[in-house]
């Protein structure tokens, strides 16, 4: 299962709920932060000019090339480590996915759609259950206020909350509303969305 969402949405903070919903439950599982864990990020760490770029409104054809290409290796690393997982525990988590990718790369190509580069979510194995967190510009504006001094203002969230609207819809991702339902109550939507696909599966596959 995989959670995307804008900043602030709320994906870390369910993510550990959910991690102790499954020890709870003696569900064996492994977490994947896919941003972290990315070739991109591994080389923006010894090349500091490409993961802090001038502008965080922009990014240039170079560095542009260089995300696509460690996406491409990410995604067969991915699959080659899937197997082991599958074999290995009964859940992976995702914090981010590709899908938070795509939408990062449309927001710094100056994109008005996703759709441009949706071609590369073939490439990657599609989660059981894609958890989008939904929740306002305003809202993850106010809970990521430290971003106003990357430069990120509102409308950094009004143009990421419009991608990102699209893409659920285009990828067919589950959406939680953390807009409107406190943390205990998403936390519960989630859970329920979880059992209903995890025991189905589960059922289906034994």
């Amino acid at each position: 299962m995989s959670f995307s969402g804008m900043d602030g949405s709320g994906k870390t903070h369910l993510v550990i709920l959910l991690r102790r919903f499954f020890r709870r439950q003696g569900i064996s599982h492994i977490y994947i932060h896919s941003v972290r864990d990315s070739f991109a990020n591994r080389i923006a760490k010894k090349v500091p000019s490409y993961g802090n770029p001038v502008s965080p409104k922009k990014i240039s054809r170079l560095s542009l090339a260089v995300r696509l290409v460690t996406l491409f290796f990410d995604a067969l690393f991915l699959r080659l480590r899937l197997r082991y997982w599958w074999r290995s525990y009964d859940v992976v988590v995702f914090d981010r996915y590709i899908y938070d990718r795509i939408t990062q790369l449309a927001y710094l190509e100056n994109r008005k759609s996703v759709d441009f580069h949706s071609w590369l979510i073939g490439l990657f194995h599609r989660p059981n259950l894609p958890l989008y967190l939904h929740i306002t510009p305003e809202q993850a504006l106010e809970r990521k206020k430290e971003v106003i001094d990357e430069g990120q203002d509102l409308d950094y969230f009004y143009r990421k909350y419009r991608l990102f609207e699209e893409g659920k819809s285009l990828w067919k991702l589950f959406t939680v509303d953390n807009s409107s339902l406190g943390v205990s109550e998403a936390k519960k939507k989630m859970i329920s969305i979880f059992k209903k696909r995890y025991f189905r599966y589960k059922r289906t596959n034994n």
